[in-house]
């Protein structure tokens, strides 16, 4: 970190002296993002995920509780690699849901 000696300034003039400074890293800050994953279109949202493998979100949820999905957490949002989520739905079965409609017949 460097060191910013302000002696001889009034805090006015420590502040008109900064504010282009804030308003620059700002402005920079608004295009690029905080943290650059390695490669952002490996990621997937977990509602992306569960579109992408034909599942619910909650199956997602299930399997990330459980350990088989590995994912990460960036600014309070969960992302998770494409191949992870690949493998994972190559990994785990599917099971068909049974009919709502038990042995009805037209009597």
């Amino acid at each position: 970190m460097h060191t910013i000696i302000t002696q001889g300034f009034t805090l006015e003039q420590l502040l008109e002296a900064m504010r282009p400074i804030i308003r620059h890293e700002l402005a920079h800050a608004q295009t690029a993002p905080a943290v650059a994953p390695a490669s952002t279109d490996d990621l997937l949202t977990v509602q992306q995920a569960a579109a992408l493998l034909d599942v619910s979100v909650a199956t997602i949820h299930e399997w990330k509780r459980r350990g088989l999905l590995p994912y990460t957490k960036l600014g309070g949002r969960t992302y998770l690699k494409s191949a992870d989520v690949l493998a994972a739905g190559t990994r785990e079965q599917r099971t068909a849901k049974p009919s709502r409609t038990k042995g009805k017949t037209g009597h």
